[in-house]
């Protein structure tokens, strides 16, 4: 599971060849608490196939702004820098599986 920060994001996000999903999530937000277990499960099923990573928004409130996340959790998948798809709020596995599988779809 990738660590992003302002200062690895264009390396990590926007210079990635293949697919990445970036979580972008704070401590204090309990919808975020309930995903990250979920999230972090699904990230070993899909190796290879799409890069999972975290992006706390307090420590890097000027990446969540340049983005347009207005409400976390919010999941932005991007392929090779441009933004595909994006998810806002906690979904259970199924839901979530579906979604990312659909996009992967898309992108592939």
């Amino acid at each position: 599971m990738l660590e992003i920060t302002t200062e690895n994001f264009d390396k990590e996000v926007k210079h990635r060849q293949g697919p990445v999903i970036v979580d972008f999530w704070a401590p204090w937000c309990g919808p975020c608490k309930a995903l990250g277990p979920v999230f972090e499960k699904m990230s070993s099923d899909y190796t290879g196939k799409l890069a999972f990573a975290k992006l706390n928004v307090d420590d890097n409130a000027a990446l969540a702004q340049q983005n347009d996340v207005m409400g976390i959790p919010c999941l932005i998948v991007y392929n090779r820098g441009v933004e595909v798809d994006r998810f806002v709020g906690a979904f259970p596995e199924p839901s979530l599986r579906k979604k990312i599988d659909a996009t992967l779809a898309k992108v592939a």
